[in-house]
């Protein structure tokens, strides 16, 4: 039962960790080469999930996880390898990300969480955060281990094409890793009408799109963040990012770990305050980045802090409706939730534009974050 979980966790490392954390360290090539603006190289991702949408509660819910995963994860990594392969046409790149996007319905999260919660009948947020692991920890080592080794052999593009075979690893993984969970399983009896009128479940898509998206807001700027506060020099760049991204994800896996043995124990509004503190003190750290250690510091309370809203949501979600009720209310939650994690950066950057620095687009991510948190402890009041 256990190994579910660890070949889950080396899935989502592959398909979600390495691409998400480390595609924004080639946003600045890409605007170095093709000579495009930055939101023109942030838009590629939210366009993607835009046209995948509908995937999501249509589909997935419908098909076998294991087939999901398996077919998934090969157009993931076929999407990552045409970045290395591509000209500098827009349309190609927002075509291309369609393609990662649509593999990444199919083999990301949402599948993962729906198969974990059936095969777990108790300790839920432990194997969630096992599988979570997977991500955190192939996130840690996107940059510093592997974009920017393979960007200084290869070049970017070359990068690009070794990560998209990376990601295709996941394929025989899932094949011959996975149990096979029969549809039926996974088939939610009650009322979508019901669903969507409750006042939990719009707390829980309100709360954990908020949450979610402001995380999401920094460490697909974090580079950029680290550019203007005067990190110019290529290389300089290159290697403090990759390691303040590793310190980050590597804290946050621990960090996920503690939660989730919290949440199988105690009240997980108490769980949430705690991540809503420490999301609070990691603000100001982050205007402050510039000053020698700053990065690292910024990385460990915002490491921790983030490491809780995706682990909680399918928890929270799990004690409002039931086991089998996870799988509707994942399939309307992580769709959502998706749009604003891949949207709220490419606001981000309008904002960057709008106002010449990172510091009013910052304040209001944070304040984001705190409200979605907020949001989340509310409906947690009402836990059984």
């Amino acid at each position: 039962m256990w190994g579910a979980a660890i070949c889950s966790g080396l899935i989502l490392g592959l398909v979600v960790g390495i691409p998400y954390f480390g595609m924004p360290f080639f946003y600045d090539y890409f605007e170095q080469s093709f000579g495009w603006g930055r939101p023109e190289a942030l838009l590629g991702l939210p366009i993607g999930t835009l046209v995948t949408l509908v995937l999501g509660p249509l589909v997935v819910k419908k098909v076998p996880p294991r087939a999901c995963i398996v077919g998934g994860a090969l157009v993931c990594g076929m999407g990552l390898a045409g970045f290395g392969l591509m000209g500098g046409s827009l349309w190609a790149y927002y075509g291309l990300w369609t393609v990662y996007m649509a593999g990444w319905i199919f083999a990301g999260p949402l599948t993962h969480q729906i198969l974990l919660t059936q095969v777990f009948t108790q300790n839920r947020g432990t194997a969630l955060a096992v599988a979570y692991f997977g991500i955190s920890l192939f996130g840690a080592m996107s940059v510093a281990l592997v974009a920017r080794p393979l960007t200084a052999e290869f070049g970017f593009r070359g990068a690009l094409i070794g990560i998209g075979l990376l990601t295709m690893l996941a394929s025989p993984v899932a094949w011959f890793g996975l149990p096979s969970v029969p549809v039926a399983e996974r088939v939610v009896v009650e009322s979508g009408d019901a669903l969507l009128g409750s006042r939990s479940f719009l707390l829980l898509i309100v709360g954990s799109t908020l949450a979610i998206s402001g995380v999401a807001g920094v460490s697909q700027h974090l580079k950029l963040i680290l550019k203007e506060a005067g990190y110019v020099e290529q290389a300089r760049l290159d290697a403090v990012f990759g390691w303040m991204l590793m310190l980050m994800l590597t804290v946050g896996s621990c960090g996920r770990f503690a939660f989730a043995w919290t949440a199988d124990r105690y009240p997980k509004r108490h769980v949430i305050g705690v991540a809503f503190l420490l999301m609070a003190g990691a603000m100001p750290l982050l205007f402050v980045v510039g000053r020698e250690g700053m990065p690292y510091m910024f990385a460990v309370v915002f490491g921790l802090g983030m490491s809780a809203d995706s682990l909680m949501v399918p928890l929270l979600a799990a004690d409002q409706f039931g086991a089998r009720g996870v799988g509707r209310v994942m399939g309307w939650a992580m769709p959502v939730n998706t749009v604003g994690q891949t949207w709220f950066p490419y606001l981000v950057s309008l904002m960057w534009g709008a106002y010449g620095s990172y510091t009013v687009p910052l304040v209001f991510t944070f304040g984001c974050v705190l409200l979605g948190r907020l949001t989340l402890a509310g409906l947690a009041r009402n836990e059984s």
